[in-house]
């Protein structure tokens, strides 16, 4: 029977996951993708999708458009590479980040013969995984959760239970401010911060943790406007003050989660925090 095939949610876990599985860490998989950050659109195979994220990424600044793709079209490949019938195992924490991933990898698995299991990686400091290991459980892959998330309607996401914070990005039906756009202005009132105190304010807030620093300032950027840069941090300007006292509206500006395409010209979808649903305003 051929070795299972281990996959987790980034690069961090590795040597950990190698160490309890006892392979070489070259042998787990990292599945490198920040799926709540731009467009995830249906209709797409996985190579066409693959282009998609990787022109996202590149326009993040975070690679370039050539190396995420060769870097997700590897992915791709070792996963579908691994034989149908050898066991697949999961190494993923219990948040937002990893069941968007999650979601993807049971899309590309749903229906095949061999075993799935599900590890579950604690938060911080992990120690020794062999027990989390051995207690590993069955996990049914299926192509649902992806599914909703690639929907162009977002009250879709309401029948995934893990998907429950995805909603609060959605611009919210007051103020249009996403919830990590709140959270950013409201640890900037106070006073500037610089970029890592930034990243560990907002973090505070986001329980389970989930969100890496590259999505926090990414999503600071797109504040121009209402964040300002200080040359050694960031500060809120007296717009961003307004919209976070509830005095103007974040104005619709363009981009993608998961399916759903926001901004001027597109359905003005909303979170309403009051019924805590998607809705569609106008």
């Amino acid at each position: 029977m051929p070795a299972p095939l281990h996959l987790t949610n980034g690069d961090a876990p590795v040597p950990d996951v190698a160490r309890a599985a006892g392979v070489a860490p070259a042998e787990v998989l990292p599945w490198r993708d920040v799926l709540q950050d731009g467009p995830v659109p249906a209709g797409l195979d996985p190579d066409e999708l693959a282009a998609v994220r990787a022109a996202h990424l590149a326009a993040r600044g975070w690679t370039t458009e050539a190396a995420a793709l060769e870097m997700l079209r590897e992915r791709d490949a070792r996963l579908a590479a691994h034989p149908a019938g050898a066991e697949v195992v999961l190494w993923f924490e219990d948040d937002l980040y990893d069941a968007l991933q999650l979601a993807q990898i049971a899309d590309r698995m749903a229906g095949r013969p061999g075993p799935v299991t599900l590890v579950r990686l604690l938060h911080g400091p992990r120690g020794d995984l062999r027990a989390a290991w051995e207690a590993r459980t069955p996990f049914e892959p299926g192509p649902a959760p992806l599914a909703a998330l690639r929907s162009p309607d977002p009250r879709a996401w309401e029948d995934v239970p893990a998907f429950g914070r995805l909603l609060e990005e959605l611009p919210d039906a007051r103020t249009g401010l996403s919830r990590l756009e709140r959270e950013i202005l409201a640890v900037l009132a106070p006073g500037p911060l610089e970029p890592e105190q930034l990243f560990l304010r907002v973090a505070e807030r986001e329980q389970p943790p989930w969100l890496g620093d590259s999505a926090v300032f990414a999503a600071a950027a797109c504040l121009a406007g209402l964040v300002g840069e200080t040359g050694t941090g960031y500060e809120l300007t007296p717009a961003g003050e307004a919209v976070l006292a509830g005095d103007a509206t974040r104005a619709p500006h363009d981009h993608w989660i998961g399916g759903v395409h926001l901004g001027p010209g597109e359905p003005r979808w909303a979170w309403d925090a009051a019924t805590r649903r998607a809705v569609r305003l106008g």
